[in-house]
């Protein structure tokens, strides 16, 4: 086996030793070894445009600095059916999703971004605090841009997401489980500031992967404007590898003076 391969392996294994915890790989690595479709990450999507987006990096390998490796995830890229599933369940009319502006926020290399970006949002914009992922992503979007496959703007920020600049208008913010509560936390307080100081739609897509525990619904919750409205999962033979759809409908409604359209929309 080629060294670079060993370190990849040595680097999951150090990184799942930390984050899933000894007694949950325990318990539950014979069932994942044995389920493909639960380990499944090549979505196909590779294949059909020549990028680089199925290959999971662990934080140490993603360059993350060190400071917050411990609160950071290891980089999976999001299943195509996922994230449909998702924006299916959202069920934001067209018109609707024209005027919203959908963010990934640790987006990686790219995928989901672009996914959505084959939709008709306004405006894709990706925030990714890895330099490493953020210039395979920057490589998969020259890509993508050759194939033409793309219906909305996309724009890739390499950044702190806790600093996030939430943009204006209707905000589709997704997370495939970036990072633990106390990261996830800060980015919802900015969204949630954000969106009081001018009311709009908002949703949160929230995905997590096969045997991390997924963020509190507490984390969601914060400041009391997100409700869940709907949660799924993809069932495979030993696991249901969840997502969660939070929005603010029900504030919107309340909220003195919001435009209708806005309450309906959400």
């Amino acid at each position: 086996m080629p060294i670079r391969h060993l370190r990849h392996l040595w680097s999951i294994i150090a990184y799942s030793w930390r984050a899933i915890g000894p007694r949950r790989i325990a318990t539950r690595l014979l069932a994942y070894s044995t389920d493909a479709d639960a380990r499944a990450a090549d979505s196909g999507f590779d294949a059909r445009f020549g990028t680089d987006t199925t290959t999971g990096l662990t934080p140490v390998e993603a360059a993350l600095p060190a400071a917050r490796r411990r609160g950071a995830t290891m980089y999976l890229p999001s299943m195509d059916a996922d994230l449909d599933a998702m924006l299916t369940a959202l069920a934001w009319p067209d018109a609707l999703l024209r005027a919203a502006t959908f963010v990934d926020v640790g987006s990686g290399k790219g995928r989901a971004l672009f996914l959505a970006a084959m939709r008709p949002f306004r405006a894709t914009r990706g925030v990714e605090l890895s330099p490493v992922l953020h210039a395979i992503a920057e490589r998969n979007l020259a890509i993508m841009r050759r194939h033409r496959a793309l219906a909305a703007p996309i724009e890739l920020e390499l950044g702190d997401a806790t600093a996030l600049a939430v943009p204006p208008g209707p905000l589709v913010l997704y997370l495939y489980h970036p990072f633990r509560e106390p990261i996830a936390a800060k980015v919802i307080d900015r969204v949630v500031a954000a969106v009081a100081a001018r009311p709009r739609p908002a949703a949160i897509l929230y995905g997590h992967p096969t045997l991390q525990r997924p963020l509190d619904d507490d984390v969601f919750c914060r400041g009391g404007m997100f409700r869940r409205c709907h949660a799924g999962a993809r069932v495979t033979r030993s696991f249901r590898i969840g997502w969660s759809i939070w929005t603010n409908q029900a504030w919107l409604v309340d909220v003195p003076g919001a435009p209708a359209a806005l309450a309906v929309g959400a």
